[in-house]
């Protein structure tokens, strides 16, 4: 049937009956058959050809989303490379080239697998991913290496595990670490899809297990694995899919590891190990440690003193080990390690003696330390005064026969004394060293002590009037003059805390006792200011009278709370002082704090009235609120 003539109106489509008088020529339109039955490339072009070029009408163009227009240079491993075969534009084939079609285990798996007319296929119904989730064939191989650097050897032979995912058809190569190899052993080739070379024969693009058989030689990146065997599961998994797999091979022998072998076969060692026969010991003496404090006389060398140590000996193993005890500002280093845990030698051999191994008993042993023996430390006498409680328990243990047998030999220059304590029921005899030269009958670790020399108590010098006395005194401590430093408690408790006195001058001039002051004192810091009321026609200029700062009433003595109450007098510049009253919040504060004011008397309450006494002066004043009355005497 032919097809209707399409107008190019844009506004409408001519009629049926209308395409013979229509002025627009209709497409020639041969005899062709429905596009059901166009199935010659010929017929199917012819009716491309008839078709108008509108959206829709085109045939190949909707199912090829793709435009990119593909490249014949490109980068490999970061290595410029050149395709050879490469695509038209959209990855689609050109004309002459063959459509690789990628492959997989599960599509190999449906031609090896017999399946039944009445049986539907399992690996049909099931992904692959999860019909071989953890499933994985092993492989055995090696490859060859060659060697160039070294003489000895002219290739090496390197062992290399070969793993198969059947869930994804990934391998994994990977190559066991050997032991002294010198080799970074372990992953060779990560686990993914390893391509095949572009010579295979069958042009496939990824390896399959079906490519992996026992006495099969498969390349990996330019490096070729010959396969020796498989474990159990993978020669069961082939077999039941029809593949034969061969028995395994043995592998190759390396020249270099049998040289290595041989080598090491006839080595022998020059001081044999004696058998570990300690586990007992061990396991029952772990962590007990018997303590010694000693003393190491160094006097008779330059600049050398008596250096107190304690030793360790680790019931264990038979370690000693020594620490220094550094006294503060003993002008030594503070690593307090002298002696690193080990096996301690009686004697030391010097020359080639030194090459033999020495002999078990010339070690010191627990059996060795008793209280005043000298232990030879590496040409260093060390005389052992006392030891912790925990050794003397363990001591206590062994018998008093043998411990008199282990004392040590009395000298003309070395007397003995013998101390005893008890311990549960028993009696333990201890013995101790002591000097003849020091006169003094002492035992235990105070034989060894040094005299003690009583220091002339400190004499500071005379102020010089530079600076504050605090300063001045901070340069005569040390060596490196420091501030100093402020009383921060009492900073943060009385910080804004100022107590006010009323003040008079003790003095015989008329014009002098007329003036009145108010003495300020800081609680702070212990401070003290006066001031002076500006008064008329007085002639005498008022203000401050005294800066703010400490006062001092004696020898290395500050003015303090202690000399502040109402009728006391101080000494302020030079000119003597009585407190005459005080105000309403100094006067409060006394009351609740009278401990700092030990000459305050604090205000009781008299029948009940609002009167208050106060305490009487020394002039025979009484002070009463803000007035002065004469009670005895004159002023």
């Amino acid at each position: 049937m032919p097809l209707p003539a399409i107008s190019t109106s844009r506004h409408h489509v001519a009629p049926r009956d209308s395409v013979a008088t229509s002025p627009v020529k209709s497409l020639p339109q041969p005899p062709m058959q429905p596009i059901a039955m166009a199935s010659t490339p010929e017929q199917l072009n012819a009716l491309r050809r008839s078709l108008p070029f509108l959206p829709g009408y085109q045939f190949g163009y909707i199912k090829r989303p793709n435009f990119r227009k593909s490249h014949a240079f490109d980068y490999s491993n970061d290595v410029p490379v050149f395709k050879e075969e490469r695509p038209g534009i959209g990855g689609a084939p050109l004309i002459g080239q063959d459509q690789k079609k990628i492959t997989t285990s599960a599509d190999l798996l449906k031609k090896l697998m017999p399946s039944t007319a009445g049986t539907a296929d399992t690996t049909e119904s099931v992904p692959a991913w999860i019909a071989f989730d953890r499933k994985v064939l092993r492989f055995y191989a090696y490859f060859q290496e060659a060697v160039q650097e070294r003489r000895d050897e002219q290739y090496r032979i390197r062992k290399v595990n070969i793993l198969y995912y059947l869930e994804d058809d990934t391998l994994h190569v990977i190559e066991p670490r050997g032991v002294n190899s010198g080799i970074p052993q372990g992953t060779l080739i990560r686990r993914h899809r390893i391509p095949v070379p572009n010579n295979d024969p069958h042009h496939r693009q990824y390896y399959l297990f079906s490519d992996l058989s026992v006495g099969q030689e498969i390349t990996f990146y330019a490096r070729t694995f010959k396969i020796t065997g498989c474990d159990a599961f993978t020669r069961d998994f082939l077999a039941n899919l029809g593949l034969s797999v061969p028995a395994n091979e043995d592998l190759p022998n390396d020249p270099y590891e049998e040289t290595r072998r041989e080598i090491l076969s006839r080595m022998r060692p020059t001081r044999p190990v004696p058998p570990k026969t300690a586990l007992k010991k061990f396991l029952e003496w772990d962590r007990k440690v018997l303590r010694f404090y000693c003393v190491w006389d160094d006097t008779t060398s330059a600049f050398g003193d008596a250096r107190k140590l304690v030793l360790h000996y680790f019931l264990a193993d038979d370690t000693i080990e020594i620490h220094e005890y550094i006294a503060a500002n003993s002008g030594r280093d503070g690593n307090t390690a002298f002696l690193k845990r080990g096996k301690l030698p009686k004697r030391i051999r010097i020359g080639p003696s030194q090459a033999k191994e020495p002999k078990k008993d010339e070690f010191y042993t627990d059996r060795d330390l008793v209280i005043g023996a000298v232990l030879n430390v590496y040409g260093r006498p060390f005389l052992l005064c006392d030891c912790d409680e925990f050794t003397k328990e363990y001591y206590a243990e062994l018998s008093l026969d043998w411990l008199r047998r282990h004392l040590p030999r009395t000298s003309q220059n070395a007397r003995i004394c013998v101390r005893q304590w008890c311990t549960g029921s028993r009696l333990v005899a201890i013995v101790a060293v002591h000097k003849p030269d020091h006169g003094l009958a002492r035992t235990g670790a105070s034989i060894f002590s040094p005299p003690t020399t009583h220091l002339a108590a400190y004499t500071p010098p005379e102020y010089n009037g530079w600076g504050s006395e605090e300063d001045s005194l901070g340069s005569c401590l040390s060596l490196t003059p420091k501030p100093p430093k402020k009383d921060m408690t009492k900073e943060r408790q009385f910080g804004h805390t100022v107590l006010r006195f009323a003040g008079i001058l003790n003095t015989h001039r008329q014009v002098d006792r007329e003036r009145r002051f108010v003495i300020s004192y800081h609680l702070a810091d212990d401070t003290v200011s006066v001031f002076e009321p500006h008064v008329r026609n007085s002639g005498i200029v008022g203000g401050k009278w005294l800066e703010r700062s400490k006062v001092k009433v004696g020898a290395g003595r500050y003015l303090g709370t202690q000399d502040l109450y109402v009728g006391a007098q101080v000494m302020l510049a030079g000119f003597p002082f009585v407190l005459i009253g005080a105000d309403e919040h100094a006067l409060r504060f006394m009351d609740v704090h009278s401990g700092m004011f030990p000459g305050h008397v604090v205000r009781t309450a008299v029948g009940g009235s609002a009167k208050w006494g106060w305490r009487r002066c020394t002039r025979g004043m009484v002070i009463v609120g803000k007035r002065m009355r004469r009670a005895r005497g004159k002023w």
